[in-house]
C-alpha cells in the first residue's frame, strides 16, 4: 500500500520522538565538527552532510506552518483577512500574491484592537534553488519545442549545452548561444506555448544580470512598495509572445544588498523572489493561536498556479513549500462547485512523492452566498427533513461536499468547512460594507435560509455533518468553525506529520553520513596495487546500479502517472468518460433538430424525440460503467508494458557500459552481470505481476445494504423524471411562458451531458484508483523480493566485493569515525 504521511503513536509520542531525533543528530554533527582535518576531498562531503543535518535541526524547530492552496478569484484574499478579523488587512488584488509564495508570520498580543502588520521582507532564492529552477524551466523549454512539432530534431539538439551555468548565468555572454537559438530557432517556430516559456526563461535572464548580490539574502521593504504592484506578473505577457522576436532585455537594474529595495529593483529581480515574509500582530481576542498550541503560527499563501508569464517557476517553488507544511487548506469556490482543478494541484504534488497529501488537507468551500441555485428549494421539503432530502435538491452542494470529501479522504468531514467570507465580512463592518455581486439583504438572507435548514436538519436528522456546516455558515460565515478546524487538525496530527516530515529528512542525512564515511575511510588497495581505472569505473557503476534499484520500488507511483501526462491517471479515466458519454446516440437525436439554440417539439412525433425521462439516460449511464471497467483494466496493463519499456530504456545505457568492462578487463567476472541483470531488465516484473494476481483468491461479494455516500454518485439526474425538451414534460402550474423554451435550450442538454460525464468520471475514477495501487504494490512486491539478491551495507563494500576487492585498511581515528557514522544510521531510521 501507498504510504500514508502519518506515523505510529499520538501527538505526545510524536514530540519525544523529534526530541530524540534532534539530540541524536546534533550529536553527530558535533563529532563530525570535532574530527578536525579530513582527508582531501572529504570537506565537500562533510558540508553535504552539515547541509542535511541543518534541514533536521530546521524541522524540530519550526513554528506550526498552515498552507492555502487554490485557484484564482476564490475568494481566498477575503478569508485570510477575516480569518485574522481585519478585512482590510491584505487588500483584493494585493500584488506579492501574485506569482510569489507570501508567508503571513503570526505572533499574538494582549492588546486590544485589531490584527496589524509590523514588518515585511523578501527573500531571494539561493544559488541551489536558481539551479533548480534554470534546470526545470530549459527542460520546459526542450519538451515544449519537441511536442510543437515545429522544430527539426538537428534544431532541437542544439539545445544541449546552452543553458548557462556558474558564474556564467551572471553574464550576457553566458546567456547569448540561448538568446541566440530563441531568436533562430525558437521564436520563428511560431509556437505560443513554446514562446511564453522562453519569455519566462528570459526573466531569469533579466534577474541573473540584475540581482546576483542578493541570492539567498532577506531584504526589508516597506508594504507601501510591495502594494504598488511593482512585482506583479506582466499582463502584456500574451501580447509580447505575438511580437516578431523575443524581447532582448538589458542588463537590468543592479540590486545591493542593504539598499532600499524599489519598485523598478523588484520588478526586475521578479524570478529571484523566492517568498514575501509579513509579521503580523494578531490580538488574542480576534485569534488564540494558543488553541493551535504553539507560540507562533505561519500562514503560507501560495499563488495560483498555471500562470502564463511563471507557469515552471511557480510550480516549482510550491513544490519545495509542500513538505514544510503542518496542514494544507486547499480553497473550493461554491460558485463553480464543479471545478475539481484544486484536486488536480494535489494530484502533481503527489506525483513526486511515495506519500499521500490527503492525511494533511482541510478543505474550505468559500462563497457559500453565491453557490448556484442556493438553497431556497431544500427549504420547501416536507418534514422531517434529512441530508440527502437537502443534496437532492442541490446538485450543486451533493457535487461540492463530494469533492471535498475526495480532497481529505472519504469519511472525514470534520475536516470541511462551508464559509462565506462576503457574510463574514458584513457581520464585522455593516451593511456599509462593499459587496462584490448583488447586495448585502440578498446574502444576509442566504445566511437566514442556511440556519433555518440547519435548525430543521439538527433536529430532524442530528449526528449528521451537513447541519453543523450550514450551522457555522450561518452564525459567523464559517469562519469560527474553520479556526477550530485548524486549531483540532494540528493539535492531533500537526506533531507526528512533522515527525514523518523529519523522518524523510533523517533519510537524506544518512545518505551524506554514507558518502562521509567512504570519504573518509582510506583507499581500497588490492594486492597487486591500486585499482585500474577500468575497475574503478566498474565499481561507479555498480552503485549506480544498487542505488537505482532501492530507489526504484518507491518512485513506481510517480513514474506511472507521468507517463499518462500531466495529470495522470484522472487524465487517462477522464478521456475515455468524454469519448464513451459523447458518443450516446440522445446527444445526435436531442441536438440535431436544434433550431436558434432550441430542441424543438413542435411538429415532431414524440415517438422519435429521446430520451424521455431520465431512467433512459440512467440506462446509458449503467452500460457506459460495465464497458470503462474493462477498460480500465486494459489500462493498466498498457500502462504495466509502457512502463517496463521506460525503464529498460534507462538502464540500456548501464547496461551496456558495464558488459564492456566485463568483457574487456582481464580476468573480468561475467557473474557480475548476472548479479545487476534483474536490475537493468525489467521483462521478468510482467510474469511475477501475473503470477501474483493469480494466485490471488477472489474478493467476496459485499454484504449489506450500500453505503451512500457524497462522494461518488452512481447516478446524478433526479430518477424517474420527466426531461423538458420532450413534448410529455408536465409543465409545472404558473410558469412563465418562456420558461419551458429556456429549459429546452441546447445549452441544458450540454449541461445535463457534463453533469453525467462528472459522476461517471468520479465512479470510474474511484475503481480506477483502487486497482492502480493494487498494481503498485504488486510491483513493489515483486522488487521486495529480487531486492533481497542484493547485500546489504555500504554501497561502496558491495561494490567492492563485485569485484573481489581486497578489505580495507584502515586508519584509526578516521576508521572509527566513519564506522560511527554508519553504525548511527539506526538512530535516524524511524
Amino acid at each position: 500500500m501507498e504510504s500514508s504521511r502519518f506515523v505510529a503513536g499520538g501527538p505526545a509520542e510524536a514530540a519525544a520522538e523529534i526530541e530524540r531525533l534532534r539530540r541524536a543528530n546534533d550529536a553527530l554533527v558535533s563529532r563530525v565538527a570535532a574530527a578536525g582535518e579530513l582527508p582531501q576531498g572529504a570537506e565537500g562531503a562533510r558540508r553535504a552532510f552539515l547541509d542535511r543535518a541543518e534541514l533536521v535541526r530546521r524541522c524540530a524547530d519550526e513554528a506550526v506552518t498552515i498552507g492555502v492552496l487554490g485557484v484564482h478569484s476564490t475568494g481566498k484574499t477575503l478569508l485570510l483577512n477575516m480569518l485574522l478579523g481585519r478585512p482590510d488587512l491584505l487588500p483584493s488584488g494585493y500584488a506579492p500574491t501574485t506569482g510569489n509564495v507570501t508567508v503571513l508570520h503570526l505572533r499574538p498580543t494582549e492588546e486590544a484592537g485589531e490584527a496589524r502588520l509590523t514588518g515585511a521582507r523578501v527573500e531571494f532564492l539561493n544559488e541551489t534553488d536558481l539551479s533548480g529552477c534554470l534546470a526545470a524551466l530549459f527542460e520546459a523549454v526542450r519538451e515544449t519545442a519537441r511536442d510543437s512539432g515545429k522544430i527539426e530534431p538537428p534544431a532541437l539538439a542544439e539545445l544541449d549545452g546552452l543553458l548557462p551555468e556558474g558564474s556564467d548565468r551572471f553574464t550576457p555572454e553566458g546567456w547569448g548561444g540561448l538568446v541566440r537559438w530563441f531568436e533562430e530557432r525558437g521564436w520563428p517556430a511560431g509556437s505560443t506555448a513554446l514562446r511564453l516559456r522562453i519569455l519566462e526563461l528570459l526573466a531569469f535572464r533579466t534577474a541573473c544580470l540584475a540581482g546576483r548580490d542578493v541570492l539567498g539574502r532577506e531584504e526589508q521593504v516597506d508594504f507601501a512598495t510591495l502594494s504598488a504592484s511593482a512585482i506583479k506578473l506582466d499582463t502584456d505577457v500574451l501580447q509580447a509572445a505575438q511580437g516578431p522576436l523575443p524581447p532582448r532585455p538589458g542588463p537590468g537594474l543592479p540590486i545591493r544588498p542593504g539598499t532600499r529595495l524599489t519598485e523598478e529593483g523588484l520588478a526586475a529581480a521578479f524570478a529571484f523572489i523566492r517568498r514575501i515574509h509579513l509579521d503580523v500582530l494578531v490580538p488574542t481576542a480576534v485569534w488564540s493561536l494558543a488553541d493551535i498550541g504553539a507560540e507562533s503560527v505561519s500562514l503560507v499563501d501560495f499563488p495560483g498556479l498555471g500562470s502564463l508569464a511563471s507557469k515552471e517557476r511557480d510550480a516549482y517553488l510550491a513544490d519545495q513549500e509542500i513538505d514544510r507544511l503542518t496542514s494544507i487548506v486547499i480553497m473550493l469556490d461554491a460558485e463553480s462547485p464543479y471545478d475539481e482543478a484544486p484536486l488536480g494541484l494535489i494530484t502533481r504534488f503527489e506525483r513526486t512523492r511515495s506519500a499521500k497529501l490527503a492525511p494533511s488537507c482541510l478543505v474550505v468551500a468559500n462563497r457559500l452566498d453565491r453557490l448556484p441555485g442556493g438553497l431556497r428549494s431544500a427549504e420547501s421539503a416536507p418534514d422531517p427533513l434529512h441530508n440527502e432530502a437537502v443534496l437532492g435538491h442541490s446538485d450543486a452542494l451533493r457535487t461540492l461536499l463530494g469533492i471535498a470529501e475526495q480532497a481529505v479522504t472519504h469519511g472525514h468531514t470534520d475536516r470541511v468547512t462551508l464559509t462565506s467570507a462576503l457574510y463574514a465580512r458584513l457581520l464585522t463592518e455593516g451593511d456599509a460594507s462593499p459587496v462584490e455581486v448583488g447586495d448585502a439583504q440578498s446574502t444576509r438572507s442566504c445566511a437566514e435560509g442556511w440556519r433555518r435548514l440547519a435548525q430543521r436538519l439538527n433536529a430532524d436528522d442530528p449526528g449528521r455533518p451537513l447541519g453543523a456546516l450550514l450551522e457555522a455558515a450561518a452564525t459567523d460565515g464559517g469562519i469560527g468553525r474553520l479556526r477550530d478546524t485548524i486549531a483540532r487538525h494540528v493539535g492531533e496530527h500537526g506533531m507526528p506529520l512533522r515527525l514523518d516530515r523529519m523522518s524523510r529528512l533523517i533519510g537524506d542525512r544518512v545518505g551524506a553520513q554514507r558518502d562521509l564515511a567512504r570519504a573518509i575511510r582510506p583507499d581500497d588497495r588490492r594486492p597487486g596495487g591500486r585499482p585500474t581505472p577500468e575497475q574503478r569505473e566498474l565499481r561507479r557503476l555498480l552503485i549506480q546500479v544498487a542505488r537505482n534499484a532501492r530507489g526504484l520500488p518507491q518512485a513506481v507511483r510517480p513514474q506511472m502517472d507521468q507517463a499518462e501526462g500531466d495529470t495522470g491517471l484522472r487524465a487517462a479515466v477522464e478521456e475515455r468518460v468524454v469519448g464513451d458519454v459523447f458518443r450516446w446516440p440522445e446527444w445526435r437525436q436531442l441536438l440535431e433538430p436544434v433550431e436558434r439554440g432550441v430542441v424543438p417539439i413542435r411538429r415532431l412525433d414524440r415517438r422519435e424525440l429521446r430520451p424521455n425521462e431520465t431512467g433512459e439516460l440512467e440506462k446509458s449511464f449503467t452500460a457506459a460503467l460495465e464497458r470503462l471497467e474493462s477498460q480500465i483494466v486494459d489500462l493498466d496493463q498498457t500502462l504495466l508494458d509502457r512502463w517496463i519499456r521506460a525503464r529498460d530504456e534507462e538502464a540500456e545505457d548501464l547496461r551496456r557500459q558495464i558488459a564492456g568492462l566485463v568483457q574487456g578487463a582481464e580476468g573480468g567476472d561475467p557473474g557480475v552481470l548476472a548479479w545487476a541483470d534483474p536490475f537493468l531488465s525489467f521483462g521478468w516484473i510482467r510474469q511475477e505481476v501475473e503470477r501474483v494476481r493469480n494466485a490471488r483468491p477472489a474478493a467476496p461479494a459485499p454484504s449489506g445494504p450500500p453505503v451512500e455516500s457524497t462522494q461518488v454518485q452512481d447516478f446524478p439526474l433526479r430518477r424517474e423524471h420527466g426531461l423538458p425538451w420532450h413534448p410529455d414534460y408536465p409543465v409545472p402550474h404558473g410558469w412563465p411562458t418562456d420558461e419551458l423554451e429556456k429549459r429546452r435550450h441546447q445549452i441544458q442538454v450540454m449541461a445535463v451531458r457534463r453533469e453525467l460525464v462528472n459522476a461517471l468520471s468520479r465512479k470510474v475514477m474511484l475503481q480506477a484508483e483502487q486497482r492502480r495501487r493494487v498494481l503498485v504494490d504488486d510491483v513493489r512486491a515483486a522488487f521486495a523480493e529480487r531486492l533481497e539478491s542484493l547485500p546489504q551495507g555500504d554501497y561502496g563494500r558491495l561494490a567492492a566485493e563485485a569485484l573481489g576487492a581486497g578489505q580495507r585498511s584502515d586508519e584509526a581515528a578516521l576508521g572509527t569515525l566513519a564506522e560511527s557514522l554508519l553504525q548511527d544510521q539506526g538512530q535516524g531510521e524511524l
